[in-house]
This record gives structure tokens, sequence and C-alpha cells, in this order.
């Protein structure tokens, strides 16, 4: 039945290509979500070649089977959408899935280029190690400009000033909304961290009535011997439970998380949630 399903999506996304590298290797599909769990539909998750080449364009549509591993008749089918991590350079694929049971799934996915895929699994747990959403974002007070010099607040080469302004405990206690970005653009393992911080700074400007604000993961950053290592995350990395950067929180007025994004930003997914 899934299988039949993969078909069916390949033939209707382009049936010309379907024929061309059948007879090829797999493509792989490797999850990328650092924290997946029940109740958290966003995942994440990028395609390569066996031999390591990064795939995936806009030009590439993906459409996805999930299902339990312990139910294999319970399928959900969608579409992903490809987001740029580095503009034309490389990026992932997001999918929404309804996760709504914990454990092992199996992501089956056909591409539109009609080329041979082999499906990948991805572990989904009862509750997420970092903050979720509908809970209380820690209350952890974070240095800010005049008391912190800018530099050794943030590793970004154009840091928006306004963002290291107001200490997270009291944006998320002055009744407005928040949006807080860990990253760090100098040491981040995933290059994802420059470009989600642009976007974040982009979305600042445009949203006046909102809090912005970047925590670097890591401090003491321009001490001498630094190295970017767990002894060296700041408490509100340590707080919110991150596995991992970067991570966009969306935070109502009363401080409850309303919206969590590892790894890449999608298209208006922020921006859905401060329209609202």
């Amino acid at each position: 039945m899934r299988r039949a399903l993969l078909v069916m999506a390949c033939l209707a996304l382009i049936a010309s290509a379907c024929s061309s590298t059948s007879d090829g290797d797999p493509l792989i599909g490797i999850r990328a979500s650092s924290d997946p769990a029940v109740g958290d539909d966003r995942l994440l998750f990028a395609v390569h070649e066996v031999d390591g080449t990064r795939r995936g364009t806009p030009d590439e549509v993906v459409t996805i089977v999930a299902s339990p591993l312990d139910s294999p008749d319970v399928e959900f089918a969608a579409e992903a959408t490809f987001t740029w991590i580095v503009p034309d350079a490389m990026g992932l694929y997001l999918v929404n899935v309804p996760f709504d049971r914990p454990g092992t799934w199996e992501i089956d996915f056909a591409i539109s280029t009609g080329e041979p895929t082999d499906p990948f699994l991805v572990d989904i747990q009862e509750k997420p190690r970092s903050t979720a959403i509908g809970e209380v974002a820690p209350l952890v007070e974070t240095p800010t400009i005049p008391g912190t010099p800018l530099e050794d607040l943030t590793t970004d080469h154009d840091p928006l000033t306004s963002m290291y302004e107001v200490s997270l405990d009291t944006a998320l206690s002055n009744g407005r909304r928040t949006v807080v970005i860990f990253a760090t653009p100098a040491f981040c393992t995933s290059a994802a961290c420059g470009p989600m911080l642009e976007q974040t700074k982009t979305m600042a400007v445009r949203y006046p009535d909102v809090d912005f604000l970047h925590v670097e993961v890591y401090g003491g950053f321009n001490d001498p011997g630094f190295a970017p290592d767990p002894d060296h995350l700041v408490p509100a990395v340590i707080a919110f439970g991150l596995p991992s950067e970067p991570w966009v929180f969306v935070i109502d007025e009363h401080g409850i998380v309303t919206g969590r994004f590892d790894g890449v930003l999608g298209v208006g997914e922020v921006e859905a949630l401060l329209d609202m």
C-alpha cells in the first residue's frame, strides 16, 4: 500500500522523469530534526546519494509516506517543502507529520526525478528533551548591553543591537510576545546558525511589538583557550535543554511556548504565529 502511494505520487509529480535512473543506487533519507516527539509535527530530513553527495533543490519535489513501524497500516502522506540552509548551496526538506504516538516511524519517500529511494527511520519520543510547545519558557537571566560589551554577547558579524538590550527573563515577564533564537554563527556545527539569525533579524524589524532576542550558545568565546564545548554552554541553553543549534522559540505574552523550530525556518513558519 505504501509503495503504491509513492508510485502514484511520483507519477503525479513528473511522469516523464520516472524512468531515467531507476536502475541506479537508491537515494538515502537522513533525519535532521534533533528532538522529534509526540505532538511536534515538524520533521526535517536531508536527501543524499550513497556516496554522500547532498541532494535537494526546490525543483526536486519529494513526497513522503509515514507510518509507525509497529502499525504499518497507519499511513500519512504529504509533500515536503525544500528549504535552503545556505541559499543556492544546501538545504533540507521540511514536512509536517502528525506523530501521535512514540516509537519508531518509517518514512518512505519518492522524488520527482524518479530515482529509487530507501526509507529511513525516525525515533519519536514521548516528550522532547527541550522545552515543548505549551510549556512555560524557563526564566533565565541573559547578559545585555551596555553591562556587557556587544562583542562578548554574539559572534554575529553584523549584530542587531536591539536583540541584546533586554534579558530573557525580563522579556518573558513584560506582557509582550517574545522570539528568542539560540545560535552561534562562528561555531555552528550545521552552518545553519548564521542564515537563521539573519531571518530572525529581518523579522525583528517587521514586528516591533515583539521582543526579539539572540542568545549566543557559548559563553567566554573571546577568552584565551576557549573551545565550543559543553563546559561553555550558557545557562539559557541548558535551561531550555537544547540538543543542537540553532533553535527559535516563539513565546506568547504569558510566557508559554507556542512554537519551536530547529535547523531551518520555512517561509512564513514564525510569521504565521506572530500574525495570529
